[in-house]
């Protein structure tokens, strides 16, 4: 490929070109025509390899977008869903499936971010059901996040420390309305409004705002990152989710994800996000699934009907515990099965990058809340 392409391939092992290869699975070969003078790149499957030409022919898919869009696209700025969403795509031949069956082998294409095999996950010999504390050394928590991507601390926090939290939300749900910007609103089984999340919550309460800086959850927030830090004004600053019982329409019950399935993951992974459990969860209330070692990966947007075997790990919670989870692990927080009624403060840790590129109010989860029904129906259907 020359420089006209404004892609610089890495070098790719044999097994990491294969498994870019099989990835693909029979999608077909998927072409981008770029920009207004309409270049264009394809991308085939070759043996266990990926071939990429300068040209359009025979591409069985067909994506039209522009410069700028492309050029988000390879960096990983904004992926093929946000751009999707966004209406910044046109399909002049094939389908959004074609082009979400090849995205895992564009991201180690472009990115060079692996794809996950449940195959060949290596937990070292560690538990991913660990319940750990304080009480372990900073060593224990990152050996334990980097094999996992993700923590659960019992009693990190007082129950009587959870209480007046839990009254400073109550306050700010009575004060919360649809289309305030302060608030996510989701749809109940009669087609009421029910309010599923607050945010930049700390920016509103000082009780909230001194979980956000209390030095137990700024420790937590930097076992990566030492310079990372919280950011109440921007990103959604500290959210807090409220899990609503029964069937709801939009984004009350997140299925599974990775936090930077909307873009930027080159500026703000590895980002860790604190989730004080205000209530405790468990399956009746709404609690949190992970997929232990997926973080620092790709994974299909229908992994699940393409992956076998795949662990699942299901996080019950008590009352000041607190939930650590890198924002690229493979997560969900389903539908309760009973009453429902989870209460979790999310507090974000981001490197210092992200304050070059998001500024006051900016969030990528606005395209998520302003979309909520149209995602929502896109993730139920595709």
């Amino acid at each position: 490929m020359d420089s006209s392409t404004s892609v610089v391939l890495p070098d790719l092992t044999a097994a990491e070109s294969a498994a870019a290869a099989r990835s693909v699975g029979k999608a077909g070969s998927i072409g981008f025509r770029i920009g207004s003078n309409g270049r264009g790149i394809t991308y085939s499957v070759v043996g266990e390899s990926v071939r990429v030409d300068e040209d359009l022919d025979g591409a069985d898919t067909i994506v039209a977008l522009s410069d700028v869009a492309w050029a988000d696209f390879v960096a990983q700025m904004r992926t093929f869903i946000n751009l999707f969403l966004a209406g910044e795509l046109a399909f002049e031949r094939g389908t959004f499936n074609q082009l979400s069956a090849w995205d895992p082998a564009l991201r180690l294409l472009h990115a060079g971010i692996s794809i996950y095999d449940p195959s060949t996950a290596d937990f070292q010999g560690r538990d991913p059901q660990a319940v750990l504390s304080l009480a372990c050394d900073d060593a224990e928590l990152r050996a334990q996040l980097d094999t996992m991507g993700y923590l659960h601390l019992r009693g990190v926090f007082s129950v009587e420390e959870m209480t007046a939290a839990d009254a400073e939300i109550d306050r700010l749900a009575s004060l919360a309305a649809p289309g305030d910007e302060a608030s996510w609103w989701a749809r109940d089984e009669t087609d009421n409004d029910v309010l599923c999340r607050l945010v930049y919550a700390s920016m509103r309460s000082d009780v909230l705002a001194a979980l956000e800086n209390d030095p137990r959850i700024v420790r937590l927030g930097r076992l990566i990152e030492p310079a990372a830090m919280s950011a109440p004004d921007r990103m959604e600053g500290a959210a807090v989710l409220l899990k609503a019982p029964g069937e709801t329409k939009g984004l009350s019950n997140i299925p599974w994800h990775q936090d930077c399935g909307m873009g930027g993951h080159a500026m703000m992974c590895p980002a860790l996000s604190i989730g004080i459990q205000i209530t405790g969860s468990s399956a009746a209330t709404g609690n949190l699934r992970m997929i232990p070692g997926s973080h620092g990966q790709t994974m299909h947007y229908q992994w699940e009907s393409r992956l076998g075997d795949v662990p699942v790990v299901e996080i019950d919670t008590a009352p000041g515990d607190v939930t650590v989870h890198i924002q690229d692990v493979m997560h969900a927080s389903p539908k309760p099965t009973g009453a429902g009624g989870r209460r979790t403060m999310y507090v974000t840790f981001y490197p210092p990058r992200l304050w070059d590129h998001v500024g006051p109010g900016e969030a990528f989860n606005d395209l998520v809340r302003n979309r909520t029904a149209q995602v929502a129906d896109m993730h139920q259907h595709l």
